[in-house]
This record gives structure tokens, C-alpha cells and sequence, in this order.
């Protein structure tokens, strides 16, 4: 699985493109820690999106989803270091990886990757 990192100048940007082709996409999110090890904070839920920090730029990313039509859950990733997407082997995204300084590591990650094009019209926006 090809990952590339996404340069920190451009986290505003590419987290705003990722959010506008997989929002309604279902997604966990796992956060993983020396002290705390493996942690599933999300499982299966739509996505509404992700973004990073516009006005203090201090690292933080917000990861938001929905609970029910009317709930919603945001799980915020501080002082990030690096982010990364990982990629399957057609170049769909199957999961964004987001390092942070504490060195724990949060991984969302897609039920089903899949290039957005093929289920255009299928997820509700």
C-alpha cells in the first residue's frame, strides 16, 4: 500500500479536498500509543470531515462524524507532527494516517476504499 506524507503547508487544502470526496463515507478511527495501546475511538461512521487548525495553526486536526441525523461526534488530534494517506494498489485513499507529537498515532481508515468516481451518486451528501 503506497503512502505519501502531505506537507504541513498544504494540511488546510488537502484535508478540505479529502473531506469533499469521501463525506457520508464510512470510516473508524483507531488511535494507537506506547501507553495506552490500541484504541478504537470510532467504528463505522459517516464522515462529515476532516480539517486542521485555520487560526492558531498549532497542529490540531478535527475529524467530525455522524452519530445520527441529528448527533454528531468530532475527535480532535493534537500538536500533529506529520499526516499521511495511504493509498491501495488502484491509487484509491483507504486511510489517512496522523502522527503526533505525544507519539501516539491515530489511523482513519475507510470501510470500503474505493476511487470516488466509481460510487459517484451512491453516497449521500
Amino acid at each position: 500500500m503506497p503512502t505519501t506524507e502531505i506537507p504541513r503547508e498544504t494540511w488546510v487544502d488537502e484535508l478540505n479536498e479529502f473531506t469533499t470526496l469521501h463525506e457520508g463515507w464510512l470510516v473508524s478511527i483507531d488511535v494507537l500509543g506506547q501507553e495506552i495501546g490500541a484504541q478504537v475511538e470510532i467504528n463505522n461512521l459517516p464522515l462529515l470531515g476532516v480539517s486542521a487548525d485555520r487560526i492558531d495553526h498549532d497542529g490540531t486536526i478535527a475529524v467530525s462524524v455522524a452519530r445520527s441525523t441529528t448527533e454528531h461526534f468530532t475527535h480532535l488530534i493534537r500538536a500533529v507532527t506529520r499526516i499521511y494517506v495511504k493509498r491501495i494498489d488502484d491509487g484509491a485513499q483507504a486511510a489517512l494516517r496522523i502522527d503526533s507529537l505525544d507519539g501516539t498515532t491515530t489511523i482513519l481508515r475507510f470501510r470500503a476504499p474505493v476511487l470516488p468516481h466509481t460510487v459517484r451518486g451512491v453516497v449521500r451528501r
